[in-house]
């Protein structure tokens, strides 16, 4: 956080499609999806100083919370109390 902060988070964004020309940017790593990732954490700063939406590949089945994916938890139709 503290090396992105010294970043334009526009100039990156608008950076990112310039180098990807008419494809849409990805960003990619090796990282395990229970382990920690940069990426995770560049990709919320994107949202969260631009407003727009960065999705997993496997949607909806995992979010980005503080540099990790976790497992959304599917809704259930039954109450595990009764």
């Amino acid at each position: 956080m503290e090396q992105l902060s010294e970043l334009n988070p526009k100039t990156v964004f608008e950076h990112l499609n310039l180098v990807t020309g008419d494809f849409e940017p990805v960003m990619m790593c090796h990282c395990g999806k229970t382990k920690f990732c940069h990426r995770h954490i560049a990709a919320q700063w994107l949202q969260d100083n631009l407003g727009v939406r960065i999705i997993e590949h496997e949607v909806p089945y995992f979010e980005r919370k503080k540099g990790y994916l976790i497992k959304k938890k599917a809704p259930s139709l039954f109450n595990d109390k009764d």
